[in-house]
């Protein structure tokens, strides 16, 4: 086997993220963030402008009737995500691709002919990033009708293996590099999102509006998927004692190969959200107000390669079947608390 295909390091082998309409999902991830930033400076600014101003005083919150606007800014803290992978393996001497001419793969193991598939699982937690909108409504009485647009972005997390059911997997264990152990990866984790709310506002003799809402909506997710499994370098690899046991030539060739995924999934989900906060008067035609939302959507299935295995391309231990993963990401959600400026038409 050819010394390029064994790796002493997960990055020595160059990502590729030359994938049609990846690269605009993660730069509007990365606008995301930024214009989150710029809109809370710009909002703290004008809210503090608004109050230290000379502005027209209120006794009470008035009801309000009519279309109103607004913008939001805040932070989103994502659900834990469930990612499980249904595909076929098959043990690493079954690899005709590990086998010299000179020796004969073990193709009647019927260990080499099970295709049962197996599914692995791994559980994500990914971290909190900011999150930020416009809305436009129509106040009437104690209802209000609003459309919004939201976009979140969370931070990246790497998970081990959390369980499996594969059988060609579970005898690996013993294979794996002990400095670069199985792990799986999410990054580029982002939603943007459409939803339709109605609100209930419970006025009060005073500045101040509580409300409930709730409202449904589509998601546009994106996110970064990366596995990578390593083997044990060629002096460490030799030393396990496998059963049965298979040629020494082939088990050179394996030591050091990795195996990795990597696939940008995109899809768009059905939501819903269910929300409460409070407003503040701020003059008879603005309001400021925070809002703690709870939002779940739909799983996201997706199919994808293995674009390395055992150090050579994708395909598996027959030497001709393209790899194949069908992954369902479930969990997908978040909680959020927002700081929203309205103006009132």
């Amino acid at each position: 086997m050819a010394s390029s295909n064994r790796v002493g390091r997960t990055d020595t082998i160059p990502r590729s993220k030359e994938v049609p309409g990846v690269d605009l999902a993660q730069a509007m991830m990365r606008i995301t963030h930024k214009l989150a930033a710029g809109a809370w400076i710009f909002l703290i600014g004008l809210t503090g402008c608004l109050i230290a101003g000379n502005l027209q005083e209120v006794s009470a919150q008035e009801n309000r009737e009519g279309f109103y606007a607004g913008l939001q800014v805040g932070i989103s803290m994502p659900h834990a995500m469930d990612v499980a992978r249904r595909y076929v393996s098959y043990p690493t001497r079954c690899d005709v691709f590990l086998y010299p001419p000179s020796i004969s793969p073990p193709t009647d193991d019927p260990a080499c002919q099970d295709d049962t598939p197996g599914v692995t699982s791994h559980d994500f937690e990914p971290g909190t990033g900011p999150a930020g909108g416009l809305m436009v409504g129509y106040a009437m009485n104690s209802l209000r009708f609003e459309f919004e647009y939201l976009s979140t972005a969370f931070s990246s997390d790497v998970a081990p293996i959390a369980k499996t059911t594969s059988s060609a997997l579970q005898t690996k264990g013993s294979e794996w590099s002990t400095d670069f152990p199985p792990s799986a990866t999410i990054r580029e984790y982002g939603m943007n999102q459409f939803f339709a709310n109605v609100f209930w506002d419970y006025h009060t003799a005073s500045h101040w509006t509580p409300f409930v809402g709730a409202g449904v909506g589509l998601a546009h997710a994106t996110l970064d998927f990366h596995i990578q499994f390593v083997r044990k370098p060629e002096a460490e690899y030799l030393q396990i004692d496998f059963s049965p046991d298979w040629p020494e030539e082939a088990k050179r060739a394996a030591a050091g190969t990795a195996s990795r995924l990597d696939t940008y999934p995109e899809e768009v989900v059905f939501g819903y959200q269910i929300m409460a906060g409070i407003d503040r008067a701020l003059n008879a035609s603005t309001t400021l107000g925070i809002v703690f939302r709870y939002a779940g959507f739909g799983d996201i299935e997706h199919n994808a390669p293995y674009i390395i295995s055992r150090g050579h391309p994708g395909i598996l231990a027959d030497g001709v079947t393209p790899s194949s993963n069908d992954i369902t990401f479930s969990g997908i959600g978040y909680m959020a608390l927002t700081l929203n400026l309205k103006y009132h038409f």
